[in-house]
């Protein structure tokens, strides 16, 4: 039983990095998107 949760404590874990490095991913993307209209501006 213990195992079980165990295990889908740290699937759990693991989805919350994925989306974590994926808003990251997103974000430096509307940074970059940001610095480019400003020269562009």
């Amino acid at each position: 039983m213990a195992n079980k949760a165990s295990k889908k404590v740290a699937s759990i874990k693991k989805e919350l990095k994925a989306r974590k490095a994926k808003i990251a991913k997103q974000e430096s993307k509307v940074k970059r998107l940001k610095k480019k209209l400003k020269k562009a501006a």
